[in-house]
């Protein structure tokens, strides 16, 4: 019965970890912010790796495409379904200073978690052949027989993967946020390796394969490295119980479904990119990994980073506040996260979209991926940008529903942006082809985010985003631009490092000129730690 697991003794051989200090959302999102980005460099070292071996070819397309097929069982027992379902449940009974009862749920999730990616990893192998088939219709020849072993592949390390995001929501709820996002650089590293070893003596389809493997092995190594600080969290047990008649486990089961419905819908989305660019002929898929490895580093560090902070925060606010105080300390909280976000988003995108050409260029532009590869990706890049804002904004704003139990409503605003996205990018890249389809992405994120923060703002009595403030991004933003364009146009004719070695510092350089300039307070706060910081060092 759930009153026995309820019930369970602190395990007298391990010491119960130290109480949680309060928390500063802020702090909290940089330290996640510090390993993502350390995670996101890894991965962009990694990408143009790739490029290096594989440029934009047909191998490319096939390894881009098999990637983001199995993502199925990550996107829909991953980080984003964890954090809706299962981190408000573990953070509320932790906030209420239930530990045991934290614990046992946290090993029945284990167990019910692991058995149903084992089930959907074999139902993943077994029908590999027909999904891959099925989504990527372009793909014919060698090229659909190299993703079909890819996928096959790929099921059980996004199964992997998806277990890592349980560690990652028991770290969080603890508040131990640096390593469960630093784990990934593991991923990336045990790719890079295999390549450049294996690169000197493979080529083409064989390469791509011992790509594949060596990602399945790093997913591995993902994963036990955060299993460590997991079990001690747990009190030195680590053993899956799935005891699905719990009252948490049915709790977290009721958040879940939605959840899923939700994630699915949004997997269905990244499905259709990746059928309508087979349909774009070669190179279209490989393009759109490449923009998304891109435009993946801000969107984790400034969008990933606030929601992976303020859940666990918001989820704890709820436990013990009535009604109105729990509005007032919502609409605070998720007005200051949406307000962090957009000093970073806002001159991200301006940056992104003007700069493009420097940016693929210095990150990619090697070996088979060459000048003609970096023109055909950067306008892709700076379309699928456009979104970055509305997407970061929309995991802050999720995570708050979330905190209050309703997973129903960013599921249904979810189905909004796949429609949006399916039509409008299918008309656009008809017209303007990958270039077309990335702009309809970025359409589709920001009809999301509007249609969510209307009902929040609607559930809360409104939010707090301070226009001076928003007005001073805008205008610093402008700044940057019209300095990274000069310096862009005074290094024409330049390699293309050397440009992007000038013109990206000079762009972020203005920019927090101008913000120092204005007095805007998210920098002046960041300075005021850093310098509080190291003032302690020195004493």
């Amino acid at each position: 019965m759930p009153e026995a697991k309820v019930a369970e003794p602190l395990e007298p051989e391990t010491p119960a970890p130290a109480p949680d200090r309060p928390a500063r959302t802020g702090a909290s999102a940089f330290i996640v912010g510090a390993a993502i980005l350390l995670s996101r460099i890894v991965g962009l070292v990694r990408q143009r790796v790739f490029a290096h071996f594989f440029g934009n070819s047909w191998v490319a397309d096939a390894f881009s495409a098999a990637l983001r097929l199995p993502n199925i069982t990550q996107n829909l027992l991953g980080e984003g379904t964890l954090s809706a379902s299962f981190i408000p449940v573990y953070a509320r009974a932790l906030g209420r200073g239930e530990l045991p009862r934290a614990r046992a749920f946290a090993r029945d999730a284990l167990g019910l978690l692991c058995v149903a990616l084992i089930a959907l990893s074999a139902l993943g192998w077994a029908f590999a052949p027909w999904l891959t088939r099925i989504f990527v219709p372009g793909f014919e020849g060698p090229k659909l027989a190299l993703t079909t072993q890819l996928v096959r592949i790929f099921f059980p390390m996004t199964g992997l993967l998806a277990l890592s995001a349980w560690s990652l929501g028991i770290l969080n709820s603890h508040r131990r946020f640096f390593l469960p996002y630093a784990a990934p650089v593991l991923w990336s590293l045990t790719q890079i390796g295999a390549l450049l070893s294996g690169g000197r003596h493979l080529f083409g389809a064989r390469l791509a394969l011992l790509l594949g493997w060596s990602a399945l092995g790093g997913a591995s190594l993902q994963l036990l490295v955060q299993l460590p600080l997991a079990r001690r969290l747990l009190g030195g047990r680590l053993r899956p119980t799935g005891g699905w008649r719990s009252a948490d486990v049915r709790e977290a089961a009721r958040a879940l479904g939605p959840v899923v419905l939700g994630r699915g819908v949004v997997q269905l989305s990244a499905l259709l990119d990746t059928f309508l660019a087979s349909l774009l002929g070669t190179g279209a898929n490989a393009t759109l990994g490449y923009v998304q490895a891109l435009y993946v580093l801000p969107v984790s560090l400034f969008g990933v980073g606030e929601a992976a902070a303020v859940l666990p925060e918001l989820a704890r606010d709820t436990a013990a506040k009535d009604d109105d105080a729990r509005r007032a300390t919502m609409r605070h909280r998720v007005g200051e996260s949406l307000t962090r976000i957009g000093f970073t988003t806002v001159p991200t995108t301006v940056g992104f979209a003007l700069l493009a050409d420097q940016l693929v260029g210095a990150l990619y532009q090697t070996g088979r991926f060459d000048a003609a590869a970096t023109r055909f990706v950067a306008p892709a890049l700076a379309a699928y940008i456009l979104g970055l804002c509305a997407n970061a904004s929309v995991r802050v704003m999720a995570s708050a529903f979330y905190a209050v139990g309703d997973t129903k409503t960013p599921a249904r605003f979810a189905v909004y942006r796949v429609v949006v996205s399916a039509g409008g990018s299918y008309l656009l890249m008809r017209r303007f082809g990958v270039v077309g389809l990335c702009g309809g992405a970025a359409a589709a994120g920001w009809v999301e985010a509007l249609a969510l923060g209307s009902r929040l703002r609607h559930r809360l009595g409104g939010l707090e985003l301070p226009a001076r403030r928003w007005g001073a991004f805008v205008l610093s933003s402008i700044v940057a631009a019209a300095a990274g364009l000069l310096v862009r146009h005074l290094c024409a004719g330049l390699p293309i490092l050397l440009q992007a070695c000038s013109s990206l510092p000079a762009f972020g350089a203005a920019y927090l000129g101008a913000a120092y300039a204005l007095g805007v307070p998210d920098l002046m706060s960041f300075l005021a730690a850093v310098r509080r910081r190291l003032g302690g060092r020195r004493s």
